[in-house]
C-alpha cells in the first residue's frame, strides 16, 4: 500500500517536473530558432533591388524579345551583396523556367554549384527554405524583378515577373549553433529530470514514512487495546458463567463473582476513560483553555495525594518548588501531566526508593521535573516511553496497575500545549523534565 503511495508521488511529481521543464526548453529552443531564422531572413531582404537594367542589343523598336535573355544580353546592377558582416552569400538571377542568366557573388565558388543553387530552388519554389550546396547549408529568397532592356539611352521595352532574383546566404553556422542548442537543451533535460528522480524519491520516502509509522502504531494501538480489554471481559464472561451455572445458591455464596465482574468492570471503565482522554489530547480540533495561573501552587497541591501514596508505599519523598511561578496555558492539561508523572513515579519506585519533585524558572521556562531511584530504563527504550501501551519491562510491569496508556497522555498533551517533555535514565534512577514557556 505505502510502496503505491510513494510510487504515485513520484510519478506526480516527475510528470508535473517534466512539463515545465520540457515546456520551459522548448520554449527557450523555439525563441532562439525564430529569432535566429528571423535575423537570416532580415539579413536576405536586406538589399532588394526590384528594377533591373539588361544592357545590350540589338532591339527591334516595339517588339519583346524572346526568352532567355540572349546570351550577347547581360544584366548589370541587379541585387546588391548582402550587407557587410552578415556572412557568406551571392545572388542570382534566373527566368521562370529556371535557367540561370547571371550571377553576382564574392565567392570562389564552381559554376555548377551556381546551377545547382538554381535547379534546387526551381524543385522546392519555396522562399525562405533551405538547400545544402558544399556541404553547408544556405537559406535563399526569392523576389520577382523587373528587366528594362535598353540600347544606348533609348528605351526600347518592358519585361516584368519572368525573371527572379536569388539571394543566398550561408547559415551552417546559424544552424549548427542551433542544433548545438537543442543537444545542450536535451542533455540537461536529462540530467534535471534524472536528478529530480533521486530527489523526488528521497522526499516521497520521506512523505511515507509517518504514514508508515502511524499505521504501525495504529495497528500496533488495535492490537494492545484488544489485549487489554479482552482480559476484564473475559473475566466478566466467565464469572457470569459460573453464576448461571450457581443460579440456584444465595446472592451471600456468590458475592465474590459479583466482586470480580465489578473489578473487572472498573477495568475497563479506567481503560476507556484514558483511551477518550488520549483521543482528546491529540484532537487538533479540541479548544484549550488558555489562562494565567499559578503553577508553584497548582504543583503543590498535585503533590498532596502522591506524598501520601509515597508514604504509604515506604518512599522518601523530596520536593522543592519555587514559589510564585506564573504560566499561561491550560491548567487542567498541565496538572493532568503532572498527575501522571508523579503516579508513574511512584507506581514503578521500588519499597524503600525516593522521589524528588522540583519546580523552577530556567530562563524563560519554568522546568517541573520527577525523578525517581530504580533500576532505570535501556536507553534503547527511551523513544519508545510515550507510545501507547507501552510498559517497558515485562517483568517488572506485570504487579503494576496500569494500561500504558498515562505517558502516551502526557506527551500528547504537552505537544498539543507547545510544551517539552523529555525522559532521561540511567542505572538508579528515572527521570522526566517538563519544559513550559511563561
Amino acid at each position: 500500500m505505502f510502496r503505491k503511495t510513494r510510487n504515485r508521488i513520484m510519478l506526480v511529481n516527475m510528470a508535473m517536473v517534466s512539463a515545465v521543464v520540457i515546456v520551459a526548453f522548448a520554449v527557450i529552443f523555439a525563441v532562439a530558432y525564430s529569432r535566429e531564422r528571423n535575423s537570416n531572413t532580415a539579413k536576405l531582404y536586406n538589399y532588394i533591388t526590384p528594377h533591373v537594367s539588361v544592357a545590350g542589343g540589338p532591339f527591334v523598336a516595339g517588339t519583346i524579345h524572346a526568352e532567355p535573355l540572349p546570351d550577347e544580353l547581360r544584366a548589370s546592377g541587379f541585387s546588391r551583396l548582402i550587407m557587410p558582416g552578415a556572412g557568406l552569400s551571392f545572388s542570382i538571377l534566373v527566368d521562370n523556367d529556371g535557367n540561370l542568366i547571371e550571377v553576382n557573388s564574392m565567392l570562389d565558388l564552381p559554376d555548377a554549384v551556381y546551377k545547382q543553387a538554381a535547379a534546387e530552388i526551381t524543385v522546392k519554389g519555396v522562399s525562405g527554405a533551405t538547400v545544402s550546396l558544399e556541404g553547408r547549408t544556405w537559406q535563399y529568397a526569392t523576389t520577382p524583378i523587373t528587366v528594362e532592356f535598353w540600347e544606348s539611352s533609348s528605351i526600347a521595352f518592358f519585361v516584368s515577373g519572368v525573371y527572379s532574383d536569388v539571394r543566398f546566404l550561408d547559415v551552417t553556422d546559424s544552424y549548427r549553433m542551433l542544433r548545438n542548442l537543442g543537444l545542450t537543451l536535451a542533455g540537461l533535460m536529462a540530467v534535471i529530470l534524472t536528478s529530480f528522480f533521486f530527489i523526488s524519491r528521497y522526499f516521497a520516502n520521506r512523505a511515507v514514512r509517518p504514514m508508515e509509522e502511524a499505521f504501525e502504531k495504529q495497528s500496533r494501538f488495535v492490537a494492545d487495546a484488544s489485549h487489554e480489554l479482552k482480559t476484564p471481559l473475559s473475566t466478566i464472561n466467565a464469572n457470569c458463567g459460573v453464576l448461571y451455572a450457581n443460579k440456584e445458591e444465595t446472592m451471600d455464596s456468590q458475592i465474590k463473582w459479583v466482586d470480580s465482574i465489578m473489578r473487572a468492570s472498573d477495568r475497563m471503565n479506567g481503560l476507556i476513560g484514558d483511551l477518550l482522554s488520549l483521543a482528546r489530547m491529540e484532537d487538533n480540533g479540541h479548544e484549550l483553555h488558555i489562562t494565567a495561573f499559578d503553577l508553584s501552587a497548582a504543583i503543590s497541591g498535585a503533590l498532596t495525594d502522591t506524598e501520601q501514596a509515597a508514604a504509604d508505599k515506604g518512599l522518601a519523598a523530596d520536593r522543592q518548588i519555587e514559589p510564585d511561578i506564573e504560566v499561561i496555558s491550560d491548567r487542567e492539561d498541565i496538572l493532568r501531566i503532572a498527575v501522571i508523572l508523579l503516579d508513574n513515579a511512584v507506581k514503578y519506585t521500588d519499597e524503600g526508593g525516593s522521589i524528588s519533585v522540583s519546580l523552577k524558572k530556567e530562563k524563560r521556562c519554568a522546568v517541573f521535573t520527577v525523578r525517581n531511584s530504580g533500576e532505570g530504563i535501556p536507553q534503547e527504550e527511551l523513544p519508545r516511553l510515550f507510545d501507547r501501551f507501552y510498559r517497558g519491562d515485562p517483568a517488572r510491569s506485570s504487579d503494576v496497575v496500569g494500561y500504558g496508556l498515562g505517558l502516551a497522555i502526557a506527551g500528547a498533551a504537552a505537544e498539543r500545549l507547545g510544551a517539552k517533555l523529555v525522559a532521561d535514565s540511567e542505572p538508579g534512577y528515572t527521570e522526566f523534565r517538563l519544559l513550559i514557556d511563561v
